[in-house]
């Protein structure tokens, strides 16, 4: 695969190379479909170098090793298209599925659903590409570039001419149906990990309740680094991880009320107040409330000339100067199993307000999404907006 990226052109590639350092969700710009009879659509008997015998996604999965593997051999999948763009929640990735479970095949274009169709059949050659986990999520793609930490084992396929050998277009069919899955499915696939069956599918869960919590991961400046091994950069609206910590009343929902947030919703959050105690770090690396500043929170002077002239402002107010768009994750419970439903602040719905019943607790909903793992927690994500994809009952 690296000699091949090298051929292609490694001048491109290095462009490229700092994508996985930026949020997962970016700006989704999408474009009128391409008309079928443009497009080339491939056969099993017309695959490039195809040998007649594919390995089903079950058993590609089952090749992981951690750190990612890659694939050698004339190794092949193919699965149906589960995934859309088209509401902007899915972001340069292409989810496909076969009767074995379901893959993420990190196909980096957007505006996607112009060349792949719900339940159109997808062949992917997977000699060359790199098996890997995003916090325990199966993922196909190029392997890690240089630039990423350990938190990404495969890269996006950036290069037209390099998705050209990987991905081909089969034919068109109906949508996949979701598959109703009970709780005990859920437990059964987080209690395997990496290779539970349901990661990468589109499913339905019925039942669920509002959980009245949300996770947010936010970024005072979103232009500096913002790892973990930069708790000044970074800031969690979340609730404790031990019950014992928990205070009394407090609204740990954190007064959002929508399914994620645009950057001007973000900014009229931050402006509301809700947010004044939440706390600037990471782990157990605290310095204090978003209000005060980080030349008061932080002595360390390589960290305080990280801010520049803005360590003198409020936290407060450089999370303003910086706003972008952000995801929220909502946490829903069917019985005792939280799943949490995570939401690109990209997304065309991420500042519709979530049903007034959902968030009184006065109803239940049934959702269908792609069910995925993300650090040992089942979390969906929405294929379309959720007046589809979640019914309130």
């Amino acid at each position: 695969m690296k000699k091949t990226l090298i051929a292609l052109g490694a001048a491109l590639m290095a462009l490229a190379s700092c994508q996985s350092l930026k949020e997962e969700w970016q700006p989704v710009f999408t474009f009128g479909e391409i008309e079928p009879e443009a497009l080339t659509l491939y056969t099993e008997s017309t695959l490039p170098g195809f040998s007649g015998n594919f390995v089903t996604i079950k058993d590609l999965k089952s090749r992981y090793r951690s750190g990612g593997v890659e694939i050698s051999g004339n190794t092949w999948i193919k699965g149906q298209v589960i995934s859309d763009d088209r509401s902007g929640n899915i972001y340069r990735e292409l989810y496909i599925q076969d009767a074995t479970g379901g893959i993420d095949v990190k196909v980096g274009k957007s505006s996607l659903y112009s060349d792949f169709r719900l339940g159109q059949w997808v062949y992917v050659y997977c000699d060359g590409l790199t098996l890997g986990a995003y916090n325990g999520m199966p993922q196909l793609g190029a392997e890690a570039d240089n630039t990423t930490t350990n938190e990404y084992e495969t890269s996006y396929i950036d290069l037209q001419a390099i998705i050209d050998q990987h991905v081909f277009r089969g034919a068109y069919a109906d949508p996949v149906s979701p598959v109703v899955v009970e709780e005990a499915d859920i437990k059964a696939a987080l209690s395997s990990g990496y290779t539970g069956e349901l990661w990468g599918k589109l499913v339905t869960v019925k039942g669920l309740k509002y959980g009245n919590e949300i996770f947010a991961l936010l970024y005072p400046n979103s232009n500096l680094s913002h790892k973990s091994s930069n708790p000044e950069n970074r800031v969690f609206l979340s609730s404790p991880q031990n019950d014992r910590d928990r205070i009394p009343g407090f609204d740990y929902t954190w007064g959002i009320t929508t399914w994620a947030m645009s950057k001007a919703a973000y900014i009229g959050y931050i402006r509301s107040g809700k947010w004044d105690t939440a706390e600037v770090g990471s782990g157990s690396t605290r310095y204090g409330p978003i209000t005060g500043k980080p030349k008061d929170y932080l002595t360390d002077g390589i960290t305080l000339q990280s801010f520049g002239f803005d360590a003198d402002l409020p936290y407060k107010e450089i999370m303003i100067k910086y706003a972008t768009a952000n995801y929220v994750s909502h946490y829903f419970t069917l019985g005792d199993t939280s799943i949490q439903v995570r939401t690109s602040g990209y997304a065309k719905f991420s500042d519709e307000k979530l049903d007034e019943r959902i968030l009184d607790g006065s109803a239940t909903v049934d959702i269908t999404g792609i069910l995925s793992i993300y650090n040992g927690a089942a979390q969906f994500t929405l294929v379309d907006e959720p007046s589809i994809s979640v019914k309130v009952y």
